[in-house]
């Protein structure tokens, strides 16, 4: 992948998994701006930046220099085939969360703590005053978790980083349900190890 001509704007601070992939935008040609102030960035080509960091740091730089960002959307799970899910993903509201346990998260992310919610309850304490749509689904217990890179439908890296698992089968997992999906833009896909179900 040639960068030349490109800058990637990241934060400061250290990070292994950002410095990696500085290193490589680097040896591929690009500048690597490590920006502390984001919120006063120096000025850039707007057509040359990339940008790798939390939410915050991303969306402050998007209106600072006019950027489109590149994220995968809102609702990208509830698309997944069921055959690439170990158990039931649905979109509902809060108000139709009845079952308990529930693994519970917003469709927009960091509205609240995504996580299994044991009461209603324990929910409501977490969810005070909003009314968001959410996704709904049982609680499994991973046995393991797995971090891909994709790039135009190929997966270019796969690492274990939590737990005892397979990366290879990860890896396919992973290339089937991106050939699936069709998903073709630059990608990082986590995907868990369910004890007795698979990858999901």
């Amino acid at each position: 992948m040639n960068t030349a001509g490109l800058n990637l704007l990241i934060p400061d601070k250290p990070d292994l998994e950002r410095d990696a992939l500085a290193s490589s935008f680097a040896k591929c040609g690009g500048a690597v701006h490590r920006i502390g102030r984001f919120w006063d960035p120096p000025v850039f080509d707007a057509s040359t930046v990339r940008v790798c960091g939390a939410d915050s740091f991303c969306l402050v730089l998007q209106q600072k220099l006019g950027l489109t960002l590149c994220s995968p959307e809102d609702e990208l799970l509830l698309r997944v085939p069921s055959k690439f899910l170990s158990r039931r993903v649905i979109r509902c509201t809060l108000g139709e969360v009845l079952l308990f346990p529930a693994f519970v998260k917003p469709i927009v992310p960091k509205q609240f703590r995504g996580a299994v919610y044991r009461t209603i309850e324990e929910l409501a304490a977490e969810c005070a005053g909003l009314l968001p749509a959410v996704i709904l689904s049982e609680p499994v217990a991973l046995a393991a978790e797995a971090r891909t890179f994709v790039m135009e439908g190929r997966v270019l890296d796969c690492a274990v980083y939590e737990g005892e698992g397979k990366a290879s089968e990860a890896e396919a997992f992973v290339s089937a349900l991106t050939h699936e999906m069709a998903l073709r833009r630059t990608v990082v896909i986590d995907v868990g190890l369910i004890a007795g179900r698979g990858w999901d």
